[in-house]
């Protein structure tokens, strides 16, 4: 069983990368402005006169830059969009390797444990969750990160270990990647010490045991937070990033944790979902019925005995209580950052934490010895790969669409955009989600065309771009367009489902071609007796 349970886990993989390498242009909301990001940090590095005179980069340490330092790694011998999808992939292999190394890690010191986790197939199919179709690859990339930092953590037995000096540098890593990675990192390893500080008076709560070495272990990791804290709210002295904090504790938003993740721009049908739940659910306490029969007497009075040797054959305490923190975190946890007028600056706030927390969460769970219960976990792995099946079919059939889009508009509208070009990006959507916008953002042209566009990442805090015309990024969705914009503009590219261009518009715009709710527009020039300036 444990050899079919390792088969299908990798099956997943095989099949996610299939899926990842298999398209040109991946439904991945951000990918357009990330790629662009590396692509203009590769040819600012060279020197390319073009992009030197509209971008530049501060070296300042906010948290995220992984993505732009590896694709300025890969660039130089791959084309932007394949080093993107080497990147993508190289977060489908890292995050159940680090989940299944981390459980391992748990489980060391107690050998009639040492099996694979009874979900990690469910854990591969996580990689496409919320975050990769929002396409934060700093975040995602910042994942397995986190995961195999704690497992270092975990590890660790001296101050002086390569365990320990490896965690420390991961810790780092985290720091580059994301800050909710890191922060998902410190939240995790504070939840472990806490259960490994508790072990020393009940060893059965874990085998490893708080060390004085791990408090410096995790002052380190507080002490990256502080200068990530410091460099994303303060040290640009603008407001960005700062604002009030708004929450939902409201059920509805306690039970969508349960989708996010597994949540996509087509989610799973509620009956497979709640099937999957139900089954694992069923299956658990089948295995464990004995045991959760003798709980119940003994919470109840019936029998005598101590409780929690029972509960630890449940979960793994030092997984089961990070998880569960991380959770709790993603649910009290702000949901936006709103700005003075009430609406929203910044969203997606908490929810990064559901996915470290339900990894965890998974890992923690145990089922008896393998020789004894055979049963329950074949049918735990039927119920998981029924599931896999109806998640990946959509997930593919999404790409293959997505994909089939991109290439059009790609040979319809951008290919007519000569190279060095600056296009402005407009979005009159009247009612979209964020599931409607996997092609919007056109980044693409900068990344094939070596264009400039306002809209790639620059926010002060988040990004370390800047663009030397006006600054920070432009919102997509502003369509007043002042004269010295239309006096710097090449081209506008339009995404609307309005079937007329707004009136501030159709003065200066000739339309060139249309693909799906693109429009490509060329920028009728003021004559100079209208007296324009361009910056």
């Amino acid at each position: 069983m444990k050899w079919l349970e390792r088969s299908a886990a990798a099956l997943l993989v095989l099949t996610a990368l299939w899926i990842v390498c298999g398209n040109t242009f991946l439904p991945m909301n951000d990918a357009p402005s990330h790629i662009a990001n590396g692509v203009i940090a590769h040819q600012t590095l060279a020197r390319d006169a073009f992009f030197a005179g509209h971008y530049q980069f501060d070296l300042v340490l906010v948290p995220y830059w992984a993505t732009a330092l590896l694709l300025v790694l890969g660039l130089p011998v791959l084309s932007p969009l394949l080093a993107w999808k080497l990147i993508i992939a190289l977060y489908v292999v890292l995050l159940p390797l680090g989940c299944l190394v981390l459980a391992r890690s748990v489980q060391q010191g107690a050998p009639k444990d040492r099996v694979d986790p009874p979900l990690l197939p469910l854990v591969v199919l996580a990689v496409f969750h919320w975050g990769y179709w929002m396409g934060e690859s700093n975040y995602l990339l910042g994942q397995p990160v986190a995961l195999f930092a704690l497992c270092l953590l975990i590890r660790s037995e001296r101050f002086l270990s390569l365990s320990f000096v490896g965690f420390l540098i991961l810790a780092a890593l985290s720091y580059i990647c994301h800050i909710y990675a890191l922060t998902m990192l410190l939240i995790g390893a504070t939840a472990w010490a806490l259960v490994a500080g508790l072990a020393h008076r009940v060893p059965a709560l874990s085998p490893h045991k708080l060390r004085p070495f791990h408090a410096v272990g995790l002052g380190w990791v507080y002490l990256l937070f502080g200068i990530a804290a410091y460099f994303v709210l303060f040290q640009h002295g603008s407001d960005a990033n700062r604002g009030s904090l708004g929450f939902d504790l409201s059920l509805r938003r306690l039970a969508h944790m349960l989708i996010d993740p597994f949540d996509s721009p087509v989610p799973p049908p509620r009956f497979t979902l709640g099937l999957l739940y139900v089954g694992v659910l069923a299956t658990l306490g089948w295995a464990h019925r004995d045991r959760l029969r003798t709980i119940g007497q003994r919470v109840f009075g019936q029998r005598q005995g101590a409780l929690l040797p029972q509960l630890v054959e449940l979960v793994h305490p030092a997984l089961f209580v990070p998880g569960i923190t991380l959770l709790a975190a993603a649910y009290l946890g702000p949901v936006s950052i709103l700005a003075a007028d009430g609406t929203q600056k910044e969203g997606e706030i908490a929810i990064r934490f559901v996915l470290g927390g339900f990894l965890l969460l998974v890992l923690s769970l145990r089922l008896p010895k393998l020789d004894s219960l055979r049963g329950p976990r074949g049918v735990l792995l039927a119920v998981m790969m029924l599931f896999a099946i109806v998640q990946l079919h959509s997930a593919h059939r999404l790409h293959r669409a997505i994909d089939a889009r991109l290439v059009q508009i790609d040979t319809t509208l951008l290919a007519k955009i000569p190279p060095h070009s600056r296009v402005l990006p407009l979005l009159d959507i009247s009612h979209g989600e964020w599931r409607d916008f996997l092609v919007h953002r056109i980044g693409n042209y900068v990344v094939l065309r070596d264009s400039y566009s306002p809209h790639v990442f620059a926010v002060r805090g988040q990004h370390p771009l800047r663009h030397h015309p006006w600054g920070d990024q432009r919102e997509v969705t502003n369509l007043q367009v002042t004269q010295k914009e239309w006096s710097f503009y090449d081209y506008v590219l339009l995404q609307t489902d309005k079937p007329q261009l707004a009136q501030t518009l159709t003065p200066h715009l000739e339309l060139i071609a249309a693909q799906d709710v693109f429009q490509l527009f060329r920028v009728v020039k003021p004559t100079p007796e209208a007296g324009t300036l361009s910056p």
